[in-house]
């Protein structure tokens, strides 16, 4: 890594972190909402369960127990009632006037408080009722053995007879706990794989918008670089022929010369631009039936340079006319820069079947960037490849064709570029463009 990425690439890191712990967070404050609402709702469902039980016991045991006139209760509609006879825990409890409660039946006694509590919550429900039969008082309480149970309690009251009958009636205070703590296990640990899920993919997902960022990071550098490397000598060519002071005579050959390398730098940043567009996905290539022949003639007619000689056959590809002439225009730089070791031989553009070729008359390919000639920056003979060949080549691969460079019989090198030629029956109806 670059030191001048350092700070950039430490920032990006951070920035993943912190989004995958704020991922995790929020994850985890959701399913710890969640799960306590899930357990809350499932503990006042079991609770009612329970509630609904005792009241019903009570409520139905109070409706049932007798007297026979001469103060004695009749516990047989009690002791054979089924209420009496379920899990549920039963005390009926009797107060004459100005006496305390007197248990005078129990049912699953372990069940229920200690007497002392069983006669406070009798106290409770007798004052609760205000005088009304059949008022039921439901109370938490702790049964002899420790454990939470619910209590109802309904007082039963006769016009003949002064004493209060109290049905107390009380069951684990949640219906199936065990269950319930089963939900509340799975509850933890589900939320636990959920959050380290959650946390797993968010660092995952960070890391490839990471990687996204790492690219497009590299991208600029390589867009900057290009640029530089591109730039620099028409750039001191150029300020070499403003500083040279050139005479009265030689004043259009100069301005002739800027205006060259003006055209040159204009091309070389509207070709990295388009590509670096391209490549970050802000704009496609655009996809036009064009006569490839015509394009290679009027590149070759812009070049202005007597060398050039084109021989062109009618061919119609799909393309973006502005790409397909940055890479013509670069093969035809590529053979004049080359071929200039020999001025008076021709630089010669073939147009046939989809195929664009140029051949220079020059030293020819490299042995040392033979196998790797488009590579940007590959160094050869003459010093390190600049960008043209490698933007000639991607062009190719945007179009689904492709470049060579080959040595040419006789000397020199043959540049291609190869396009898939265009079904014509497509566009019957629609002109051909330049």
């Amino acid at each position: 890594m670059s030191s001048h990425r350092a700070p950039t690439v430490a920032r990006l890191r951070h920035a993943r972190w912190l989004m995958t712990g704020m991922v995790t967070v929020i994850t985890a404050t959701v399913v710890v909402a969640l799960g306590y609402v899930t357990a809350s709702l499932d503990e006042k469902t079991r609770t009612q369960t329970v509630d609904l039980r005792v009241e019903k016991v009570a409520g139905g045991l109070a409706r049932a127990v007798q007297h026979d006139g001469n103060g004695v209760l009749d516990l047989t509609t009690i002791t054979e009632d089924s209420l009496a006879l379920g899990s549920t825990a039963v005390v009926v409890a009797v107060r004459l006037p100005g006496e305390p409660w007197k248990q005078v039946h129990t049912f699953e006694r372990s069940l229920m408080p200690s007497d002392t509590e069983i006669a406070t919550l009798a106290t409770q429900a007798e004052d609760d009722s205000d005088g009304f039969l059949y008022v039921p008082l439901l109370r938490d309480a702790t049964d002899i053995t420790g454990r939470e149970v619910r209590v109802a309690g309904v007082p039963v009251y006769w016009t003949d007879w002064d004493a209060v009958v109290m049905i107390l009636a009380a069951d684990e205070r949640m219906e199936d706990p065990q269950d319930h703590t089963k939900l509340l296990w799975a509850l933890g640990i589900g939320g636990a794989l959920l959050v380290a899920l959650a946390t797993a993919a968010a660092y995952l997902i960070s890391g490839r918008s990471l990687a996204q960022a790492l690219r497009m990071l590299d991208e600029h550098e390589q867009f900057l670089g290009d640029a530089a490397h591109e730039l620099r000598t028409p750039l001191t060519t150029l300020k070499l022929l403003t500083e040279s002071r050139p005479k009265p005579e030689e004043v259009e050959h100069t301005l002739a010369e800027a205006r060259r390398l003006a055209d040159r730098m204009a091309r070389l940043v509207t070709g990295l631009l388009a590509r670096a567009r391209l490549q970050a996905g802000i704009a496609e290539p655009e996809r036009i039936m064009l006569r490839l022949d015509q394009l290679a003639e009027a590149v070759a007619e812009e070049s202005d340079d007597p060398r050039i000689v084109v021989t062109a056959h009618p061919s119609v590809v799909v393309g973006d006319p502005s790409l397909l002439s940055l890479a013509i225009r670069n093969m035809l730089e590529n053979g004049l820069t080359h071929g200039a070791v020999n001025r008076s031989a021709p630089v010669e553009v073939h147009v046939a079947e989809g195929r664009v070729s140029v051949r220079d008359h020059g030293p020819g390919v490299d042995p040392v960037m033979s196998a790797s000639p488009f590579n940007r920056g590959a160094a050869g003979r003459t010093g390190r490849n600049g960008i043209g060949l490698a933007l000639v080549a991607w062009v190719a691969q945007a179009h689904g064709g492709n470049a060579s460079i080959e040595p040419a019989a006789g000397g020199g090198t043959i540049a291609t570029l190869w396009l898939p030629p265009a079904d014509i029956t497509i566009g019957m109806n629609t002109p051909a463009r330049v």
